[in-house]
This record gives C-alpha cells, sequence and structure tokens, in this order.
C-alpha cells in the first residue's frame, strides 16, 4: 500500500521517552519520503517538546522541517477541517481524539498501535496481530518493538547513525563544542541520565581506579540524586553545576536537544542511560552502557529487563566472553532492583564491571551491529505498511 500521507499520535505523560521516539520516528519518516508524504505529529501538550526542539513554539499548530506538529486541543477546535491520513500511527496505546477516529473508519486504511519496547518473548506472538475496532475499511495492527529479528526492531533511524560516524571522524570539533576544558586531556568519561538513585557505589570505584574520571550528568531526577550523595564526600564545587573531588570531575550539563545528545553520547566511553528512547541511542552508539529502567508496579520492570538480559545474551554468548558478560548482565539487573525510585542503597557494585570494560566494550559494540542489521524498526514498519 502507498503511504499518501501519515499521522502520529503521542500522549505525553510524564517524561520525554514518549515524544523523543515519536519525534524520532516522524523525523526518518520524512527523511525517506520527503515531500511525497505529508506527516502530522498530533500531541496532547507541548512542554517536552518544547524542550527537544528550541524551535518549537507554544501554539496550536506549527511546522518544523517538514513536519506539522498541532495539540490535541487545535484537532478538536477545527475537527470539521481535517481529514485522517490513510496511515496512522498510534504510539503507546495513547487515546485518538473520537471525532478523528469516527472520521478514520470510513476514510483511512490502516491503523498501528506502536507498542512499548520490551524483550520478553511473548511480544513475537502479539507483533503484526490484528485488533478488531469495528470499521469495515480501516484495520489496526499491534506492532512490537524488541530485540529480536521476529519482532518489530528498534528505531534505527539513518539521520543517528550518520551523527554517529560525524562524532567517531571528528571528536576534537565535539570536545570544543561540549568539554572545551577536557580537549587535549586524558579523561575517562560517562554520561549519567536516570531516574532517583544513589550513586555512592559508583563514585567510591571510580576514586579507585588509578584514572582522570568525569561523569556528566543530565536531566533533573539524576543531578537533585548526585548533588545529595556529593554532600557525603568533599567535593568542591569549583563553579555552577562543575564538581570536583581527587580523580573525578562531574559535570551537570544543561538540557540538551535530542540531536546534542546524541552527539555526546557518540563522544563519551560509557552512557548510564533511562527509559526506552535514550537507552536505544545508547546500544548504536556501541559503547558499554547501564539501563535505568522505568519502575512499573509490582516490580513488573524487573520482567523486561529480564527479558532484555535473555535477548542480549542470545546474541553474545557465541563471542565466548562469559565472564564480562555475566558481570554486565548481573550489574544491568542489580542496577535495576528496586520497588520505589528513591536514594536507597541498591545492591549493584560496580567494581568488575569497569575491570572488564575493555571486554564489556567488545561485547556492546557487536551488540549494536546486531541492533543495526536485524532489529531496524524503520524498515520492518515501513515494509510492513508497503506491503499491506
Amino acid at each position: 500500500m502507498e503511504i499518501k500521507s501519515l499521522d502520529i499520535f503521542c500522549e505525553i505523560i510524564d517524561n520525554f521517552g514518549d515524544i523523543g521516539v515519536v519525534y524520532r520516528l516522524a523525523k526518518e519518516f520524512k527523511s525517506i519520503y520527503n515531500e511525497e508524504v505529508n506527516i502530522r505529529v498530533f500531541l496532547n501538550r507541548l512542554d517536552e517538546f518544547l524542550s527537544l526542539n528550541k524551535r518549537a513554539k507554544n501554539i496550536g499548530y506549527q511546522k518544523i522541517d517538514g513536519i506539522e506538529y498541532i495539540t490535541n486541543e487545535y484537532l478538536a477546535k477545527n475537527i470539521c477541517t481535517f481529514s485522517p491520513a490513510n496511515v496512522i500511527i498510534e504510539a503507546f496505546g495513547c487515546n485518538v481524539l473520537e471525532g478523528y477516529l469516527e472520521k478514520a473508519k470510513d476514510d483511512s486504511a490502516l491503523l498501528i498501535n506502536l507498542e512499548y519496547l520490551s524483550g520478553e518473548s511473548w511480544i513475537d506472538e502479539v507483533h503484526l496481530m490484528e485488533s478488531p475496532i469495528g470499521a469495515k475499511k480501516l484495520k489496526k495492527y499491534f506492532f512490537m518493538p524488541g530485540f529480536k529479528e521476529s519482532t518489530g526492531g528498534v528505531i534505527v533511524d539513518k539521520l543517528f547513525l550518520d551523527r554517529k560516524i560525524k562524532v567517531q571522524n571528528n571528536p576534537q570539533i565535539y570536545y570544543k563544542k561540549y568539554l572545551p576544558d577536557l580537549i587535549d586531556k586524558d579523561y575517562f568519561i560517562g554520561t549519567i541520565f536516570s531516574y532517583e538513585k544513589n550513586f555512592l557505589p559508583l563514585l567510591n570505584v571510580l576514586l579507585k581506579n588509578e584514572k582522570n574520571n568525569c561523569l556528566l550528568v543530565l536531566g533533573e531526577k539524576s543531578q537533585e540524586s548526585m548533588r545529595v550523595i556529593l554532600k557525603e564526600f568533599n567535593f568542591a564545587e569549583v563553579s555552577n553545576g562543575n564538581f570536583d573531588f581527587e580523580n573525578i570531575k562531574i559535570k551537570f550539563m544543561p538540557f540538551l536537544e535530542q540531536e546534542e545528545y546524541e552527539e555526546l553520547i557518540n563522544l563519551v566511553h560509557y552512557n548510564f542511560v533511562r527509559g526506552e528512547d535514550s537507552f536505544v541511542r545508547a546500544l548504536l552508539t556501541g559503547k558499554p552502557f547501564m539501563w535505568h529502567i522505568y519502575l512499573q508496579d509490582e516490580m513488573a520492570h524487573m520482567d523486561k529487563i529480564d527479558g532484555f538480559i535473555e535477548r542480549y545474551r542470545e546474541v553474545l554468548e557465541e563471542m565466548k566472553l562469559e565472564t564480562p558478560l555475566n558481570v554486565h548482565t548481573k550489574l544491568l539487573r542489580d542496577y535495576n532492583l528496586r520497588d520505589n525510585n528513591s536514594l536507597e542503597l541498591g545492591k549493584e557494585d560496580f567494581e568488575e564491571f569497569f575491570k572488564e570494560f575493555d571486554n564489556v566494550s567488545k561485547l556492546t559494540h557487536v551488540y549494536s551491529e546486531y541492533i543495526e542489521l536485524k532489529c531496524n524498526l524503520i524498515d520492518k514498519l515501513n515494509r510492513f505498511i508497503l506491503k499491506y
């Protein structure tokens, strides 16, 4: 089926993950089809989008780089003037305006429910399953992102891959842009983007590694957590948001646009990330990572982390690097073993992770290649639509 127009609906709840995925999805489809396909993104609110893109304005309708961004409120007020696209993506089971949906049942061909990312094995059975909606023309299907070739994959966008190559080939340019004080200095650098977390175990290990360490702390929750922990050390705040203690330098980074964040995580040595979109970006860098998964009731998030670990091990066990693989997967699990987001001291121990860092790097590099080649959601989604 030809894609004549594409509407993407996103309901932002309490973080940047949902809009991050949708924003990336819209940009990538625009890069594929250019002016051939009209792309609209419908949002329940704009606060997070305004942060992700500094050119965005707090208005009901706007067009940026050829993509239309429209609020649900604007759509509701002007519903009589809107014709639904022939292809609709409903991100993460969000609510589509009833008036729009009633029109779509008669005028549109395909509605795709793009679900949350999961490594659990059951998603294979649900992926591309039809979901009846009582319409004669419009058909709805589940599209399940995951870490296996038999799932919907993850967003592997060419825009990110091109940016990755630029940073790798021109690191000095990006050091000058983000870390001018570290140019030509031998620092072991990591990014921290997390929910509430006690970073005491991490700092204790870095103090002993005989390297010059730098942690780039991003996001309000990460920075608030780190500031509490810094009080237990004698970190000197040498300037606003910059702290030094022995062999550790900590920088509180300003909020970065999506493209800037991608540049930064490709520049450093390792990345601690949270949520879904940032996690996939970390995987694609090929660098060692730690994933702080979104907390769920009754610790349901541990099923998801265990699912990812199982998929991760399936790909990498043939490399015969058992010790680093065990170290990395154990730390992933311990890092996420919690029933609430707090500064309570966790079970994680980073010592073996950093001892095995070079071998963990080999694992994450191979895994990034696997994700890029076998789990490209954009390609899978586009092929599904075209074959429909």
